[in-house]
């Protein structure tokens, strides 16, 4: 899969949002100061390699799109370990628009957590939730809304939960709060490839890992395997107000398509298209692209609705061209 569209067609007008609620990795990098990536081709992943040096070898997965239009992509993952211990997921909620309340509906707080770091330049070709690199050293990725978007994160397997997570944002912090940092999760660190890759574990960009650590410490998270430092780390609404986007991947087949949904402020829990009337779930692929049925969506435009992590929704009608299509809203905020 390329990111890159020329885009074609006419932008059809977007409805509103429904609000229901309130507006690399390859192998163990081995040693105290190395934490590793690996790559993962299913349109995307994090490549890279822990501090102080210490790269891993790459292994590789693969996800297609299914059905005539498919395409796939080469990236990386990222790695690390340990065995983290959850707390409850904050519950607060917030009144706006409407009068109802939206709850930040997020799984469990990390209270010890680790974390690694990576380049893209370590083996991503893609990340692996399929968002565009914008940039290489600096290593900036479309849509990360902390450090110009330099400040992103490779989440391990558990709880990147099948792209689940993908755009959502965290808050680490060191040695219990004396230096955060924010960061979006864009790749997954795969504990098929690096045993520090554990539940509770973050491999963070270069430049988001020095805020709060230093690169001779490679492997910080002294709960959760790690040679030095307390890690606890939660997820927190993405400071977004741009509307929602969605993208196809296949920007001139009307046989086939997936869609991907970007910019929102909170995970993405499911995404409908509307097909003769009736709204049909989309599957989610590894990569975080979404696929009704065998991707044969009928004739553009494309009524879609995406729902997120708090039950919101937004809705837009996609025309079957390339690049990033927008919702007329962000989803509402939450607390």
């Amino acid at each position: 899969m390329k990111l890159d569209y020329v885009p074609t067609g006419i932008l059809w007008p977007l409805l509103s949002l429904i609000a229901l609620g309130v507006a690399g990795c390859g192998d163990d990098g081995n040693g105290d100061a190395g934490g590793t990536e690996s790559t993962s081709t299913a349109t995307g992943g994090e490549g890279g390699a822990g501090a102080a040096g210490a790269g891993g070898a790459s292994g590789a997965t693969t996800g297609t799109g299914a059905g005539p239009g498919s395409s796939t992509t080469t990236g990386t993952t990222s790695t690390s370990s340990g065995d983290p211990s959850n707390t409850t997921a904050a519950t607060t909620t917030t009144t706006g628009a409407g009068g109802a309340s939206v709850s930040c509906d997020y799984p469990a707080d990390h209270a010890n957590g680790s974390i690694t770091f990576y380049t893209l330049d370590m083996g991503s070709a893609e990340v692996n939730c399929s968002y565009q690199i914008t940039g290489r050293n600096p290593d900036v990725v479309a849509h990360v809304p902390f450090g110009g978007g330099q400040y992103f994160a490779a989440m391990n397997t558990e709880d990147y939960n099948s792209a689940g997570m993908c755009g959502a944002c965290v808050e680490v912090s060191r040695d219990d709060g004396r230096r955060k940092v924010q960061a979006m999760v864009v790749d997954q660190c795969p504990i098929a490839t690096n045993p520090k890759c554990v539940r509770g574990h973050i491999d963070l960009s270069k430049n988001a890992f020095l805020q709060i650590g230093e690169e001779r410490e490679g492997y910080l998270g002294t709960t959760n395997g790690g040679a030095a430092g307390k890690i606890s780390w939660r997820y927190i609404p993405c400071p977004t107000t741009s509307p929602v986007t969605f993208r196809l991947k296949d920007a001139t087949n009307k046989y086939w398509n997936e869609i991907l949904v970007e910019g929102h402020a909170h995970p993405i829990e499911k995404v409908e298209v509307e097909i003769n009337g009736t709204w049909q779930t989309a599957t989610r692929q590894s990569y975080n692209y979404f696929v009704v049925g065998d991707g044969n969506m009928g004739n553009a435009p494309y009524h879609v609705r995406a729902t997120d992590i708090n039950g919101s929704t937004v809705e837009a009608m996609l025309e079957l061209k390339a690049g990033g299509q927008p919702a007329s809203a962000q989803f509402p905020a939450c607390n």
